[in-house]
């Protein structure tokens, strides 16, 4: 009898992208109680309601069908993008989803009018996605509530989860306090869903058990959010993002908003921040930008610029920890946040809740450990995780800790995005990995790294051609000044 290969990351990764798994036919869980009400864990209530008789979702923000900005989302005013990836999750669960949201205001941008969000080339990008989603934060986050909240499993409880309740091995529930008093919500399964500040890890060691490493790269990123209203003429292409700028801002980018807005974004690392004004703001994209950006911001302010810092990209790395309690899962930020100019943080959440759902279709003996759930999980982190990072790393010069295997796979992985300005065909590839529609490895394939490689070689041969061409204009220059003749034109050489 054959033995079976495992398979690959690159595998394991599309089957999540691309799944359709149903619902159990019967409910596994009698109670699901989810800590934390933002897109994160609104998705893993969603990817529950079919597996649990009752979803308590605790949030210390009123969860309401309004579309305003959340005390809890610190950075909601800043510029969030829906990728292909979270899109296509996002209309299975709830048909008809993207097609809502254009019809209330959101964008889609296509993908002939998306500049590479990786490589940063002002050029048309062949179509290698549906195209990603413009729309602000509280926008896209209400959209999700309103269906959430709406499912016949789901509660919401206003309170904040203060800890965990054990028995023996297992969690058994949470302790929340609401108006002042304490009490303890019995659970089946317990979801943090808490976000950057999770306290999980600490209640944990409290506990005894042990609390996941959290890995942090430092990167120092202030980025500032202007609204402005549509201006007499309109910047084209509808939405641009551009990569690693030289200067003082090193992304940007802008794009239509529903209610007839224009949200535009400027991130810079260290001292490099962006503008606090609107007149400073302006400024700066005349001075660091392409003139359709000075279409987007020409309109009329609406509010001030909003600024956000963000210290370090992290990880805890659940999945690694060797003695857990069982019916625990933790998803979203609360798990992995990365630099957010990547635009990965919503669909990260959405592909989280997905190996939810595709853990709990294995029929899980869930007195154990989740290590299933959070095994599938790695495979999303570590994807977001690399791509995010892999030039971050470089720029501050703090290089993680890595196995041998993944600083072979990053080394390559420079290699092949370097080459990315300089072959479609590698450009394209880097763009679907940077927007999370296939895994990293996906720019480790022997045709993909052959085609860096031509690249490579065909640009170093031009280099040399141009130097060589230099050199040449500059020794006839030497010999006819030693002759007394005037240099002859650049034509000519």
């Amino acid at each position: 009898m054959p033995i079976s290969r495992p398979l690959s990351p690159a595998r394991m990764f599309a089957d999540l992208v691309g799944s359709t798994t149903p619902a159990p036919a019967r409910p596994l869980l009698k109670r699901v109680v989810v800590m934390g009400g933002s897109v994160a864990g609104l998705l893993a209530a969603r990817a529950l309601s079919g597996a649990a008789v009752e979803v308590v979702i605790v949030e210390r923000d009123e969860l309401d069908e309004s579309a305003d900005a959340r005390r809890g989302v610190p950075h909601g005013q800043q510029v969030h993008a829906l990728l292909a990836v979270g899109r296509m999750q996002l209309d299975r669960w709830f048909p008809g989803f993207s097609a809502a949201c254009v019809a209330e205001g959101a964008f889609v941008a296509p993908p002939a009018d998306l500049r590479p969000a990786l490589t940063g080339r002002n050029r048309r990008l062949r179509s290698v996605h549906p195209g990603i989603m413009s729309a602000s934060r509280p926008f896209l986050e209400a959209m999700i509530r309103r269906r959430v909240i709406a499912l016949p499993a789901v509660t919401v409880l206003t309170g904040r989860a203060t800890g965990l309740e054990f028995v023996g091995e297992t969690v058994t529930g949470v302790r929340v306090e609401v108006g002042g008093d304490e009490r303890v919500e019995r659970a089946d399964l317990v979801v943090d869903a808490t976000g950057r500040s999770s306290r999980l890890g600490e209640w944990l060691e409290q506990a005894g058990w042990e609390r996941p490493e959290l890995v942090r790269l430092p990167i120092a990123l202030t980025y500032a959010t202007g609204y402005f209203a549509p201006s007499e003429q309109p910047p084209e292409p509808p939405i641009t993002l551009l990569r690693d700028l030289p200067g003082r801002t090193n992304v940007a980018v802008y794009g239509p908003i529903e209610g007839e807005r224009f949200i535009v974004m400027l991130s810079g690392y260290g001292e490099d921040r962006p503008a606090t004004t609107i007149d400073d703001f302006r400024a700066q994209i005349r001075d660091d930008l392409p003139e359709r950006f000075t279409r987007a911001a020409a309109g009329e302010p609406l509010g001030p610029i909003r600024l956000y810092h963000m210290g370090d990209s992290r990880r805890r790395e659940f999945a690694s920890a060797y003695r857990l309690p069982a019916r625990l899962v933790a998803v979203g930020d609360a798990v992995a946040s990365f630099n957010p100019t990547y635009g990965q943080g919503i669909s990260s959440a959405a592909l989280h809740a997905v190996c939810l759902e595709s853990f709990l279709a294995t029929q899980p003996d869930l007195d154990a450990p989740a290590y299933g759930f959070f095994e599938r999980q790695r495979l999303v982190v570590d994807a977001a995780w690399r791509m995010s990072t892999i030039m971050d790393e470089l720029r501050v010069g703090i290089p993680l800790h890595h196995t041998v295997q993944e600083r072979i796979a990053r080394l390559l992985t420079r290699f092949v995005l370097t080459a990315a300005p300089l072959d479609t065909t590698v450009e394209a590839t880097a763009t679907a990995a940077g927007f999370m529609l296939v895994h990293p490895d996906a720019l480790l394939s022997p045709p993909v790294i052959t085609r860096a490689a031509v690249a490579h070689g065909r640009e170093a041969v031009c280099r040399a051609q141009a130097a060589g061409r230099q050199g040449l204009g500059w020794l006839t220059e030497r010999v006819n000044e030693l002759r007394g003749r005037d240099p002859v034109p650049d034509e000519a050489t």
